[in-house]
């Protein structure tokens, strides 16, 4: 059953290609945001090596390209607005 108009949300209204350029340049510049590194520390404290993502609204790929790099064997990312 389709959702009535007033329930749709427009992910890519929300998450726009210029929010996106954005903040992958400050990832690129800094590294994780603060969230995203306490979550990271915390993966990989139980080992990634080998492991598979699915990361979920993953945005730029923060998550995905963090844990790929520490071993993680693949990730997917799946999210909503295409500018990410």
């Amino acid at each position: 059953m389709p959702q009535p108009s007033c329930c749709r949300v427009d992910y890519d209204a929300l998450f726009d290609a210029r929010d996106a350029r954005r903040q992958l340049a400050a990832y690129r510049r800094d590294g994780p945001a603060a969230h995203t590194a306490r979550l990271l520390r915390g993966l990989l404290r139980e080992g990634v090596t080998g492991a598979t993502l699915l990361d979920i609204g993953g945005g730029i790929g923060t998550v995905q390209h963090e844990l790929l790099e520490a071993g993680a064997a693949s990730a997917v990312d799946v999210d909503f607005s295409h500018p990410y």
